[in-house]
């Protein structure tokens, strides 16, 4: 059996897989923070505290200076590598959609990397992105004060 560790990078407390000797979820982040339970990315060598610069990469950071594996996967708490049979709604059991051990172990035998499938992204305005994304009400405000 091979020494995967599939890291899921969280900030707050949420429902984790089941599979613990896969998946480790990891509050990124958390130095100075409350504790949530799970591995902290502030032990051992880290950049905890360069988090707001580089978000899930300081877990990324802990893991390749901490963990001893043969292959470290990254995901985030609400994003995972699922099976292609199932698509992923919030009334489904977590568990029941991502990639298991042996589903891991069997990809891996025909690559060194697993990657998501290749989305493709429509182009669009950075207002319309923003618009649709938040509020573009804070754009019109900002453009009205900007200087030119």
């Amino acid at each position: 059996m091979q020494n995967i560790k599939i890291l899921v990078a969280t900030h707050k407390k949420y429902k984790m897989p089941a599979d613990t000797s896969v998946y480790l979820p990891i509050h990124v982040g958390c130095e100075g923070k409350e504790d949530l339970g799970f591995q902290g990315d502030n032990s051992g060598e880290n950049i905890s505290t360069l988090n707001p610069y580089y978000c899930e990469l300081t877990g990324l950071y802990w893991a390749w200076k901490n963990l001893d594996c043969d292959y470290l996967g990254l995901v985030h708490y609400r994003r995972y590598f699922t099976k292609m049979t199932k698509k992923y709604n919030e009334s489904i059991n977590i568990d029941d959609v991502i990639l298991n051990r042996y589903e891991i172990e069997e990809l891996l035998e025909n690559s060194e990397v697993i990657v998501p499938k290749r989305r493709k992204y429509y182009i669009e305005t950075l207002y319309s992105h923003y618009d649709h994304t938040f509020d573009g009400i804070h754009l019109d405000e900002y453009v009205k004060y900007a200087p030119e």
